[in-house]
C-alpha cells in the first residue's frame, strides 16, 4: 500500500505543476482551450517523469509506458493540427464570457479549477494501470498480451474513424462531399466508433494490470472514460446533431448503433 500511495503522490503531484504550466500557457494566450491539445500528452509527460523519477525497473510499466506514448502523441498531434491557426474553442469562448462577467477572480479561479484541475483528476484516475504497474514484480504474459491485444484493437478503431471523420470534414470544407453526415466507413456501424475505440484503449491497459496487487482498482479507469463518453460527451454531440440536422441525424441514429459498432439496423 505504501509503495502504491507514494507512487500516486508522485504521479499527481508531478500532473499539477503540468496542468498549472498550462493554465498560465492559457493565460497568456487567451486560449484555455489549449488544454484540449495538451490532455493526451499530459498523461505522457506525467507518466515519464513518474517512470524516471522513482526509478522504475518494471518491465509491466515500460509496456503501458510505450502503449500511453503511441496514444497520446497521435491524439495530441490531431489535436494540435484540428486546433491550429483557430480562435479559442467555441465552448471554451462561452464559458470565458460567462465566468469574466462575475469578476476577473472568478473567471481565474473557475477556469483553473474546472478545465485544469477537474481534467488533472481524470487523468489520475484513467492513469490508474500506469501507476499500479510501477510496483508489479513481474509480468503475467496471458493479461499482458491480452491487454495489449485490446489495446491495439481499440487504438487501431480509434485512429481509423478518426482519419475517416477529419477527411469527411476536410471534403465537406472543400466542397466536394454532398453529404451532410458521416455515415460511411466505421460510422456505418456505430455513431462514435472513435469514443468505442478510445474505451478499448483503458480496458487493454487495465487488463494488464489486473492480476497485480490493487489491480482491480485499475479498473476505474475504463469504466470512467467509458461513463463520460456514453453519458458525457456522447449526448451532448448527439444533442447538438439533432438541432442542426434535425429528422436526417434522427433517421441515422434509428439505423445505427450509438457506440458498440454492429451491423446497420434496416
Amino acid at each position: 500500500m505504501e509503495s502504491f500511495l507514494f507512487n500516486i503522490s508522485i504521479f499527481s503531484g508531478v500532473l499539477l505543476a503540468l496542468v498549472t504550466g498550462v493554465f498560465l500557457l492559457a493565460l497568456l494566450k487567451k486560449d484555455n482551450s489549449i488544454m484540449d491539445i495538451a490532455y493526451g500528452p499530459l498523461f505522457l509527460a506525467a507518466s515519464l517523469s513518474t517512470f524516471i523519477i522513482i526509478g522504475s525497473r518494471s518491465t509491466v510499466s515500460l509496456y503501458i509506458l510505450a502503449a500511453i506514448a503511441l496514444w497520446s502523441l497521435r491524439l495530441g498531434f490531431r489535436i494540435y493540427k484540428k486546433n491550429h491557426g483557430m480562435p479559442e474553442d467555441a465552448r471554451y469562448a462561452a464559458w470565458r464570457t460567462a465566468w469574466s462577467q462575475k469578476g476577473q477572480w472568478y473567471f481565474l479561479l473557475r477556469s483553473y479549477l474546472q478545465i485544469n484541475i477537474l481534467q488533472g483528476v481524470i487523468i489520475v484516475i484513467v492513469s490508474l494501470p500506469f501507476i499500479i504497474s510501477l510496483g508489479a514484480p513481474a509480468v503475467n504474459e496471458t493479461f499482458l498480451y491480452l491487454g495489449l491485444l485490446v489495446f491495439l484493437l481499440g487504438l487501431t478503431i480509434e485512429s481509423t474513424a478518426d482519419y475517416q471523420l477529419d477527411s469527411f470534414i476536410a471534403r465537406k470544407k472543400a466542397g466536394t462531399e454532398p453529404n451532410n453526415l458521416m455515415v460511411t466507413g466505421l460510422f456505418r456501424y456505430s455513431r462514435r466508433p472513435n469514443y468505442f475505440g478510445e474505451t478499448l484503449i483503458w480496458w487493454g491497459l487495465a487488463l494488464i494490470v489486473l492480476p497485480l496487487p490493487y489491480g482491480p482498482l485499475a479498473l476505474l479507469s475504463p469504466l470512467l472514460i467509458t461513463y463520460i463518453v456514453t453519458k458525457v460527451t456522447g449526448p451532448m454531440l448527439e444533442n447538438i446533431f439533432i438541432e442542426k440536422y434535425g429528422e436526417e441525424y434522427r433517421a441515422y441514429m434509428r439505423k445505427t448503433s450509438y457506440f458498440i459498432p454492429l451491423p446497420p439496423r434496416n
